[in-house]
């Protein structure tokens, strides 16, 4: 009788233990919950970069080396982009077998995600057919741009449908290249034949009365596969980007020709110095290299590991990424 109550006892205070353990493991989880959340909203607006992996949206925190989940959102997120200002998000998700777009703002301290319009698009019509790539959501003049509608005859998507966030409203046109490249942050044909000339395959940037090399250190050669020789086509230079503070310049070096053309990114800084082939880039994809605000450059590798060039060096930031924009 004596060994029963004894065992009662025991029982008695081992209940008591756990019943207190799990509600002190409940405030702490609690806790964590909180400050994760403060977390996530200082976060949002601190973090320069954000990118996408299996739909789900990251930002990236440069100052404390981490990523912080875009947890508001529980829909698969197809593309995003933001506003000038950085402080609203823009992106589409798929509904009744259409893609939506919806917006966020993320400077608010409680932050609610509205549905703004329907694209009356489906999904796989904005896929690329070449790389299976997502189209981007583009932000240009207060006005949201996705394209769709792949053509075989161009290589590339034939239609976009522009969104005006003042009259919210959707217009559908057939693509319109210089809109695109404008958006994309491109320089216009005629400012790219003012300051960029191609001389004996090398690229020369010329301002203020100054010329100078942006090539002569890169080796394009190593590039060119042997069997690919029929392709070959002597070296042009596309797709100019320049830093904010206008000190680094971007652009894409055209090497082989078939059905579409193809070779690397490239950077340099405005006075030639610090050349660099981006490798394992391409020029023929949607997914361009990015400029972040402190002059570092964001790209996407050709196996969707996503790497940040700030100088002489680069990071691996993430894999498996599909987009990356920044704020």
């Amino acid at each position: 009788m004596k060994k029963i109550i004894y065992l009662l006892v025991i029982l008695a205070v081992l209940s008591a233990c756990t019943s207190g353990n799990k509600k002190n493991g409940n405030n702490e989880e609690k806790m964590a919950d909180t400050i994760a959340a403060e977390t996530i909203d200082i976060a949002y607006m601190q973090c320069p970069l954000a990118y996408l992996i299996d739909g789900e949206l990251y930002f990236h925190s440069f100052d404390e080396d981490q990523k912080v989940k875009f947890a508001e959102e529980s829909e698969v997120i197809f593309n995003f982009t933001f506003d000038d200002e950085g402080k609203t998000l823009y992106y589409s998700v798929e509904r009744d077998n259409s893609l939506w777009l919806k917006s966020a703002d993320i400077s608010e301290a409680e932050l609610t995600p509205q549905w703004l319009t329907d694209w009356k698009i489906k999904k796989d019509d904005c896929i690329s057919q070449t790389y299976f790539e997502a189209s981007p959501l583009l932000f240009n003049n207060d006005e949201l741009i996705i394209q769709h509608n792949f053509n075989w005859e161009y290589y590339d998507f034939k239609s976009m449908a522009i969104y005006s966030i003042a009259n919210n409203k959707i217009t559908k046109k057939e693509y319109d290249y210089k809109l695109i490249s404008k958006a994309f942050g491109q320089l216009s044909s005629d400012k790219s034949e003012q300051y960029f000339k191609t001389i004996d395959q090398q690229l020369y940037y010329t301002r203020n009365n100054s010329k100078v090399c942006l090539t002569d250190n890169l080796n394009f050669d190593v590039l060119k596969q042997k069997e690919n020789e029929d392709y070959w086509v002597e070296t042009e230079f596309i797709n100019f980007t320049f830093s904010q503070d206008e000190t680094k310049i971007l652009f894409g070096a055209l090497l082989e020709f078939g059905d579409l053309g193809h070779g690397p990114y490239c950077i340099a800084d405005a006075n030639g110095s610090n050349q660099m082939i981006i490798l394992q880039t391409d020029i023929s994809g949607t997914k361009e290299p990015i400029w972040l605000t402190n002059n570092s450059l964001a790209f996407i590798d050709n196996v969707k590991n996503l790497f940040v060039i700030n100088d002489d060096v680069t990071q691996q930031i993430a894999e498996n990424v599909t987009h990356c924009g920044t704020r």
